[in-house]
């Protein structure tokens, strides 16, 4: 089976099982070896300090002076049993053996080659070499006379295969120690492992890195910028389109916080309040985008957040043309309405046989109309406004309201720092505004039909600045809400859900103009909105 095929919780186990073991083996034997290390240390100390204990004897003294040697073969050979070593050796300064536990071996030459530092030099040492009886650890003293002469040596040794019978136990209680470990070990990867699995949602690595790639690829080719955040604030993932559409280079904002790149984006607050935006339009790095944006749950449980945009000006051709298209079919719709209301009223009077009361419904209607169309032409000269202002014109007849346009307007062709669009929604959501006041207000005084359906609007240009003014019949201002309550997003004096957007958008478009926004109570009833947009207002 191929290491690929096997899925990634064995695989994790065996890794770490393999590396525990590994690890463990090296922890062994070095311990074995410092183990056997101080054991052989410890044990040559030992020598070393019986040696010079019977080195500096008088007992020893005089029996290499008066050679006594073979009356003290079985004193020293009981006192060898009696401290564990594996021979006590007595040479004289030829190193001639006078004691040793072979007797014989008595009279021959010591052997290992490791005396001249005692009857040379008259030390005391540890050393390690091979003698008749094997390998072994000794500890050496020279033996002096009473001149200060060099009359012989003692060497007390313990043999190294002995010394490894007492280190064995160790080794097996450390591999026993190891074995433990190692199952353990085992134990604790299986459950890390899967639960490590579980936090990648039980993918296997192959398949993390087929789907990274497969979203690298994705991000390169979608034409909307996309970036996304964590729950700190720090640009986590951006695309080609978006460092595009932004001006950022990606090496030198991506894992750096968002705030750093994009003083203005707000994205970090979704973290906060939970709520995902719909096509809003944000002012980011001199770009004018309109964007959506979503907060990342995962397991109930806020990561991060991610925004998908594009610039306004590529949509800014689709959006002029959607609203005047929009326009246009209100006001046929409304049109559609109101001329089937006057065809039935013509029907009746043909049937009467009023002819002239036909003639004149026909020239007033036509009037009508042709006089508002040459009013919004001549004081209107953008087409996109005037479109609008005339299909709200009929939207309101539909509602039983009158849309007033003030006599006194007038809008020059607008600057190339304003963008009509701009102008529609402001103006179009306070008119609807209006609307919906004014209806409000009817419904609770209905006596008052007459006075409270009145809507007049009034565009001029004249000065440095563009002024859209909005003036309704309605209920006036909520007494509980303030002005910047009100055009909050989400706020709104209506109950109903997904509300408190007109308001907000208008404000959020004044701003950027560095514009300013007022709204006051009309003087009998009713709420005057007036915009102040300056001419040279930078976007």
């Amino acid at each position: 089976m191929k290491w690929n095929q096997i899925s990634f919780r064995y695989r994790m186990l065996i890794i770490m099982t393999v590396s525990g073991l590994l690890q463990l083996l090296v922890l062994t034997l070095a311990g074995f070896s410092y183990i056997k290390q101080s054991q052989e240390q410890e044990v040559g100390l030992k020598a070393k300090g019986v040696a010079t204990f019977l080195a500096q004897s008088s007992a020893v003294i005089h029996m290499i002076e008066y050679d006594t040697a073979s009356l003290m073969q079985d004193r020293y050979r009981g006192l060898t049993e009696m401290i564990g070593a594996a021979f006590i050796v007595i040479g004289d300064k030829q190193g001639i053996r006078l004691i040793h536990p072979v007797d014989e071996r008595i009279g021959l030459p010591m052997k290992g080659g490791d005396n001249d530092q005692a009857l040379v030099h008259g030390q005391s040492y540890v050393s390690f070499a091979e003698g008749s009886l094997g390998k072994s650890v000794r500890g050496k003293a020279a033996v002096f006379d009473q001149d200060g002469n060099i009359i012989g040596v003692v060497s007390v040794g313990y043999l190294l295969d002995r010394l490894q019978d007492r280190i064995e136990p160790y080794l097996l209680f450390l591999l026993g120690m190891a074995v433990l470990v190692l199952i353990a070990n085992a134990i604790v990867s299986y459950f890390i492992s899967r639960r490590f699995q579980k936090a990648i949602l039980g993918f296997e690595p192959e398949e993390i890195g087929r789907l990274y790639g497969e979203l690298d690829v994705t991000m390169s080719t979608i034409k909307e910028g996309v970036i996304s955040i964590d729950t700190n604030g720090v640009l986590r993932s951006i695309n080609t389109s978006a460092c595009d559409i932004l001006g950022l280079d990606k090496g030198k904002v991506l894992n750096q916080p968002l705030s750093k790149a994009l003083p203005n984006s707000d994205l970090q607050s979704l973290i906060d309040n939970q709520e995902a935006d719909h096509d809003i339009e944000l002012y980011l790095n001199q770009q004018r985008i309109v964007a959506n944006r979503s907060p990342i749950v995962v397991e109930n449980k806020v990561v991060g957040a991610v925004s998908s945009f594009r610039r306004r000006d590529e949509i800014s051709e689709l959006t002029d043309q959607l609203s005047q298209t929009k326009a246009y079919a209100e006001m046929l719709r409304s049109q559609t309405h109101e001329h089937r209301n006057k065809l039935n009223t013509i029907s009746g009077l043909v049937q009467m046989g009023e002819v002239d009361a036909v003639q004149n419904l026909i020239g007033q209607e036509t009037a009508h109309y042709q006089s508002l169309i040459e009013f919004l032409r001549e004081t209107v000269k953008d087409p996109l406004i005037a479109g609008m202002l005339l299909g709200k014109t009929e939207r309101a007849r539909e509602l039983g309201l009158t849309l007033t346009v003030d006599e006194e307007s007038r809008l020059e062709p607008l600057a190339d720092s304003i963008n009509a669009d701009d102008l529609v929604t402001i103006l179009g959501n306070l008119i609807d505004n209006a609307f919906e006041a004014s209806l409000s207000a009817i419904k609770q005084t209905p006596n008052q039909r007459a006075e409270r359906s009145k809507v007049d609007v009034s565009v001029s240009d004249f000065g440095n600045e563009v002024i859209l003014e909005v003036t309704d019949s309605g209920c006036g201002l909520p007494q509980h809400l303030d002005v910047d309550a009100l055009t909050t997003r989400g706020v709104s004096s209506k109950s109903a859900q997904n509300r408190g957007v007109g308001l907000f958008l208008v404000k959020q478009l004044t701003e950027r103009y560095q514009g300013q926004l007022e709204m006051v109570d009309n003087n009998t009833m009713g709420t005057r909105v007036t915009v102040y947009i300056p001419k040279d207002g930078l976007v």
